[in-house]
């Protein structure tokens, strides 16, 4: 079989299993046992609207796969990505830089109109229907067109820099991604609430006050030094709720929704605050950073020999591996093997999560304010309170709202 088969052949598996997990979601977990479990903490009603929710747009979603499957099939295994780049190339009179970045624009705008009728239709239509946005037709347009340019100013010089790193260091370049790539991920973390944050939301910080108070409290019981609490204006998009850290050393940051505040008692936020903090005594950002640099070390090698085997077997339309139009067939390869490795985060994801609600448990020896902050969090956010256990297992990043209520049920307070 030859390596372009082989590729055809797994992509569309890969389509067949994405299907699959829809599916599988779809239908949830319909066993009696499960039923019977969620009816000790939550209504026949509050079942309901979760599965409603999750099943919003369902076949709005089908379609949306099917039109990336099109796509990307179009731009790897016809020359159509290959045609652009020369072209590109005539009308910028041989400038590759040039037009390698009307290249990525033009990728990254098409891509964006091709799902513009489905952000317009999950995130503002459907979201409308379930009574969780906010905002205006023009308010979404403004948060739309705000993050488009965000992602292009950051997309844009990452991608250019990415093809001048292929193009000038052909045997160290793997090297030098993965450093940039942990460099970026730190970076990223510590700059995102200073700049991207106040360009979509409107923040100040936390009244003094009880919960101030308590908040500081939790902070100095969990040894955690914290430079400011901020809350965000989330009720002016949105009636969801969260909570998050950012930040590292001394200029760690909270941030919470002004729903989570309006929609829990303060022993309840401070419980969801635990939770956070207990990502923060278990290093999980930096484990995540590092575990993460070290796939992309890995990932380099994996790119380099498929491309070099692939452009050996001459039957994909591709040009060297710095060129811009090389870029959709290193993207379904690391979308191939993110099918692959997507398990083993998910695992990990969920692991942490629960070391981190044991953590929150531990600082607040709250277990009742837990349950009850999990019982709102999930009739609030309309959460799926029976999903497909195959589902959970392959693509969760977070336990079943079952599962963490259980755990904090069992837990001792020791």
């Amino acid at each position: 079989m030859s390596i372009r088969t082989s590729f055809l052949f797994v992509y569309l598996l890969q389509f067949g299993f994405a299907m699959l997990l829809k599916y599988l979601s779809f239908l949830g977990d319909t066993s009696s046992e499960t039923h019977e479990a969620i009816l000790k903490y939550f209504t026949e009603e509050d079942l309901r609207k979760g599965i409603e929710y999750d099943r919003r747009g369902f076949f709005a979603s089908l379609a949306s796969e099917w039109i990336d499957v099109f796509l990307t099939g179009l731009l790897v295994f016809t020359p159509f990505s290959v045609k652009i780049e020369d072209f590109l190339l005539r009308k910028t009179g041989q400038r590759f830089y040039f037009a390698a970045a009307l290249f990525l624009l033009a990728l990254g705008f098409f891509k964006f109109l091709i799902g513009l009728p489905f952000h317009y239709y999950f995130g503002y239509v459907l979201e409308h229907r379930f009574g969780f946005s906010a905002m205006t037709l023009w308010d979404w347009i403004l948060y739309t067109t705000k993050s488009l340019l965000v992602g292009t100013a950051i997309s844009l010089p990452l991608g250019l820099g990415s093809i001048f790193i292929l193009r000038k260091f052909t045997s160290s370049w793997k090297y030098i991604i993965t450093a940039g790539s942990l460099v970026l991920g730190l970076a990223f973390s510590v700059l995102f609430p200073i700049f991207i944050t106040p360009l979509f939301y409107e923040y100040h910080p936390i009244e003094e006050g009880s919960l101030k108070s308590k908040i500081v409290d939790l902070c100095h019981r969990a040894k955690i030094e914290v430079s400011d609490v901020y809350v965000i204006n989330e009720s002016k998009y949105s009636g969801h709720t969260n909570a998050y850290f950012t930040g590292w050393g001394t200029n760690r940051k909270i941030f919470l929704y002004d729903t989570l505040i309006q929609k829990h008692t303060e022993a309840e936020v401070i419980s969801v605050l635990g939770h956070e903090i207990g990502h923060w005594v278990h290093n999980h950002q930096t484990k995540d950073i590092l575990i993460g640099t070290a796939e992309t070390f890995l990932l380099c090698f994996v790119l380099a020999y498929l491309f070099r085997k692939t452009k050996e077997e001459n039957r994909l339309p591709l040009k060297e591996f710095s060129s811009p139009s090389s870029l959709p067939f290193l993207f379904l390869v690391l979308s191939l093997v993110g099918t692959v490795t997507r398990p083993v985060w998910s695992t990990l994801s969920r692991m942490q999560e629960s070391q981190a609600d044991l953590e929150a448990l531990v600082l607040t020896k709250d277990k009742e304010a837990f349950i009850e902050a999990e019982k709102k969090l999930a009739k609030d956010n309309r959460s799926r309170l029976n999903p497909n256990r195959w589902e959970v297992l392959l693509e969760h990043s977070h336990p079943t709202t079952l599962e963490r209520i259980h755990m904090a049920e069992g837990f001792s307070g020791e």
